[in-house]
């Protein structure tokens, strides 16, 4: 029994591990006022997503993005990060606060005054599925 008990022990030190090496996906859902959604969209597009493409760019983010509602509920902005594990994305969103605040100090309050609540989670990344091949040119 002890070696059942050793085994365990090691296999749930071992799972989170594997987990964090997939992957952390972050989901940002925020509920916004409906007549700021094209301002909103507009300002995630040309001000906050490029800081985070740089830090895609210099390896701190697998990558971001933002997503407005088309239909569901009314949680209807979201922006969405990966990297590489949990202690990753913290550092490269201190980072990208820190870049925002510098270049557009007003961002984040006019964000917060446009959106009533948000609220955020985090995911192990499971098995995506990859682009489809490009179809092979025809001689015509």
């Amino acid at each position: 029994m002890p070696r059942l008990a050793l085994l365990c022990c090691v296999l749930c030190l071992l799972v989170p591990s594997t987990l964090n090496a997939q992957g952390v996906l972050v989901v940002s859902q925020n509920k916004c006022a409906l007549d700021k959604q094209g301002q909103l969209r507009q300002t995630n597009d040309s001000l906050w997503i490029p800081i985070a493409q740089e830090l895609v760019n210099e390896g701190k983010l697998t990558a971001a993005g933002s997503a407005y509602h088309a239909w569901g509920d009314e949680w209807n902005v979201v922006i969405w990060y990966t990297a590489a594990n949990t202690q990753a994305f913290f550092a490269a969103f201190g980072e990208l606060i820190a870049r925002v605040n510098q270049r557009h100090p007003g961002l984040i309050a006019q964000f917060q005054s446009w959106c009533s609540e948000h609220k955020d989670s985090m995911y192990s990344q499971g098995r995506s599925t990859t682009p489809s091949p490009a179809a092979a040119p025809r001689d015509d």
